[in-house]
């Protein structure tokens, strides 16, 4: 997406290809990161509750500019010569084509006889049309916000999306946004994936870390279940290998003659002591598959999680305003970190404890 056209309302200096960009999800005003952090907040943010449009003002701004009067020269900016862009006053390159402008006067082409033409052969910049362009001129579609080249803003709290576009029943992306509270782009796109395609994406970070991921996503419930039959697999493994019975076992099995094999009774003792010997292996395999299931089905749980309580929230609180209910998504949403990592340090514990009897019997 282009935004060379707008001005950061907190620097009042226009954008330029390359510049770190965020874009507020309540009005889609954008703001360079600095600015934000700055502020910490959005420019327009007193007047949000009026259901303030980025889009509307700067459309109203443009029709004020061709409503000026014939003849009006505009002394603050540089007009290139090659595509005729207005650059902010003081450019020494043009932020659209990269010309030098340090030698052109502010208004010199104003009345260029080919204005019109140029224009007309300029890029259409932005959503469809941009894409078109890029595919008819061989240049490579350029994935919004953080996944394209470098003129692109690389951050963007909704990944792209529209705040009021709708990524559940009755949900938009701004109100799954501030309940997700952290990594909000990459959530962005997964409940659009999901609402739109009803697929998911494996998360390493579930797999990894299991039940962990579900407590510091605050979904207790799944988390604690999760947690569980990792530290009882675990636990239940290492305790059967420390056990002078599996010791025993191990020596028998490697000491069974083909012989001691031929009755009944041999067949189904030797049998008894294989599943014995291998029960500790078959419950770390178990432990492995919670983990994958766990990675697999993550994000879809989470997407249902938000959607569930973020229309629970909404129900609750019909009459109070717009900046209310994002509080109270942010405060019920989000994540619990020290809740994570109480769990997770207890789990590195209990597997030093386990690895450390397991290497004292070996």
């Amino acid at each position: 997406m282009d935004f060379t056209q707008y001005t950061c309302p907190v620097c009042n200096n226009r954008f330029q290809n390359g510049d770190d960009i965020v874009v507020c999800p309540e009005c889609g005003a954008p703001h360079h990161r600095d600015c934000y952090e700055k502020e910490n907040r959005c420019f327009y943010q007193d007047r949000h509750k009026e259901h303030f449009s980025f889009d509307a003002l700067f459309e109203q701004q443009q029709q004020q500019e061709e409503q000026k009067p014939q003849g009006f020269e505009d002394f603050e900016s540089i007009v290139c010569p090659v595509c005729f862009l207005k650059n902010p006053k003081g450019s020494q390159t043009c932020a659209r084509c990269g010309t030098d402008l340090r030698m052109e006067n502010p208004a010199a082409h104003a009345a260029h006889p080919n204005n019109q033409q140029h224009q007309q052969n300029q890029p259409p910049f932005g959503g469809q049309n941009q894409q078109q362009y890029n595919q008819q001129n061989g240049q490579p579609n350029r994935m919004p916000f953080g996944y394209g080249t470098a003129d692109v803003p690389n951050f963007d709290p909704l990944a792209g999306l529209d705040s009021k576009e709708e990524v559940g029943d009755n949900v938009n992306a701004g109100e799954a946004a501030k309940f997700t509270g952290k990594n909000t782009p990459y959530f962005s796109l997964v409940f659009q994936r999901l609402r739109k395609h009803s697929r998911s994406k494996f998360s390493f970070a579930a797999f990894i870390f299991s039940g962990i991921y579900f407590l510091y996503r605050k979904m207790y419930g799944i988390g604690l279940l999760f947690t569980l039959l990792v530290i009882v697999t675990n636990v239940l493994s290492t305790f059967i290998m420390m056990m002078p019975e599996w010791s025993s076992c191990a020596r028998e099995l490697i000491s069974l003659s083909p012989n001691d094999m031929m009755t009944g009774s041999g067949v189904a003792s030797a049998l008894g002591k294989l599943v014995f010997f291998y029960l500790p292996f078959l419950l770390n395999g178990v432990r492995y598959v919670i983990m994958l299931v766990s990675g697999l089905t993550a994000n879809r749980l989470y997407y249902k999680h938000s959607i569930k309580k973020i229309n629970q929230i909404k129900n609750e609180n019909k009459e109070i305003s717009a900046d209310e209910l994002h509080q109270k998504l942010e405060e019920s949403g989000g994540v619990n970190l020290p809740l994570a990592l109480s769990f997770g340090i207890s789990m590195l514990v209990i597997s030093y404890i386990c690895n450390f009897f397991l290497m004292g019997i070996m």
